[in-house]
């Protein structure tokens, strides 16, 4: 599910202690780190709150995720020139000069502070760790961010910020400020679902929230809501109430559709089940590789997914940019190759559950055709049996 945009602010629920206490620390030139597992919503509040928040206070804000490839360094600053054109003068363009400098240059133009909202970062950890360009770029910002004209948000999933304090070595106290960011409250929940789904015309009934809160998979933690999951599960409603031209989302659509937890589990398969029939058989292979035990999302070469393809390998080639397109997988382009992984950590679990229906399925299939075999076998040894008594009787005495 795609998250906020700078056009959604009215979508965005239950962050505004995280909103405060963002834009207090902005106001007074401190680094803010954003930390949260994967799918609570950094993004979403990054664009559809911070964001806006910023610009209405004057700062010209320039929000930056791009972190893969060798040109990611120039694509930030052409970034910031965008938003310099936009938000403040037309005929601004990048020079080629460092993070510090560009940011001076844009202060003295327009008499104006230049904020960063920088994220993704774990992407740049990991894809640029140990080399030249990681290197220049750790020093390059870790001086911007100390001089006066820049602010920054960096926006950090959890599992990486141990490797993000390699910047402690240039960026006193760098975890000085964090935010971290959990799942939204029962209340903020509740009022997401209405609040979009009046956007889209509808209404609400309450049982339809009691039983999306109900939800294990949304509600893991008692008077919680996880964001990612709950608006999987009201996507799926919104699509089901349009194409019944309903006014009103009801409760009827969640128990005809198995349950909430069924509706956010099977919320890939209409996308999948477009790829064509060889097409799914290769993904639920690579579903082996691509998933951990421990259903977490790995990393895979091309050539690895290529060969554990086996006689599907020529597929492959093709499958790669079909899902990469539908937004199942993305490729990941560190210093050492290009990886291939579930776009989403969030998605990781939804796919392996759909690994598990297909895999139950087969072995249903496989079962019901040994009974099948296994019966035809016995009929045909009684059979058998009793021809050979008849042909004995008759040679009797």
């Amino acid at each position: 599910m795609p998250p906020l945009t700078q056009n959604d602010e009215a979508l965005l629920c239950g962050r505004e202690v995280e909103l405060r206490e963002t834009i207090t620390s902005i106001r007074a030139d401190r680094l803010v780190v954003l930390a949260s597992e994967p799918g609570v919503g950094l993004t979403s509040l990054l664009n559809a709150g911070i964001a806006p928040a910023l610009k209405r206070e004057g700062f010209i804000v320039t929000y930056f995720s791009d972190w893969q490839g060798k040109a990611f360094n120039t694509n930030l600053k052409e970034a910031i020139a965008d938003a310099v054109r936009e938000q403040a003068a037309p005929d601004f363009f990048p020079e080629g000069e460092r993070l510090d400098t560009l940011s001076r240059r844009v202060r003295s133009r327009t008499g104006r502070h230049l904020v960063l909202l920088l994220d993704q970062f774990e992407d740049y950890v990991r894809c640029h760790t140990g080399t030249d360009i990681s290197d220049s770029f750790d020093a390059e910002l870790a001086q911007a961010i100390a001089g006066r004209d820049l602010r920054c948000v960096v926006a950090i999933q959890d599992h990486a910020v141990p490797a993000f304090e390699r910047f402690g070595q240039h960026i006193p106290n760098l975890l000085g400020y964090q935010v971290r960011l959990g799942d939204i409250s029962a209340t903020a929940g509740r009022a997401a679902v209405i609040v979009e789904a009046r956007a889209l015309g509808m209404d609400v009934e309450p049982a339809v929230l009691d039983l999306l809160l109900a939800s294990p998979v949304v509600a893991r933690n008692v008077g919680r809501a996880h964001p990612f999951f709950l608006k999987v599960a009201t996507a799926q409603l919104y699509a089901a109430g349009k194409s019944l031209r309903a006014p009103t989302l009801k409760a009827s659509l969640i128990t005809d559709g198995g349950g909430v937890d069924r509706l956010i589990m099977e919320s890939l398969d209409s996308i999948i089940n477009e790829f064509g029939t060889t097409h799914v058989e290769l993904l639920f292979r690579w579903c082996n590789v691509l998933i951990s035990p421990e259903i977490r999302r790995l990393a895979v070469t091309e050539k690895g997914l290529t060969d554990y393809a086996g006689k599907l390998n020529r597929f492959a080639l093709t499958l790669l940019p079909l899902a990469t397109a539908a937004g199942i997988l993305r490729s990941v382009a560190t210093h050492e190759a290009i990886r291939y992984e579930i776009a989403r950590e969030c998605l990781t679990p939804i796919l392996r559950n759909w690994w598990e229906r297909r895999e139950a399925a087969a072995v249903s299939r496989r079962r019901a055709v040994f009974r099948t075999t296994s019966l035809s076998l016995a009929l045909g040894a009684i059979v058998l049996a009793y021809i050979i008594w008849i042909l004995l009787s008759k040679d009797g005495p």
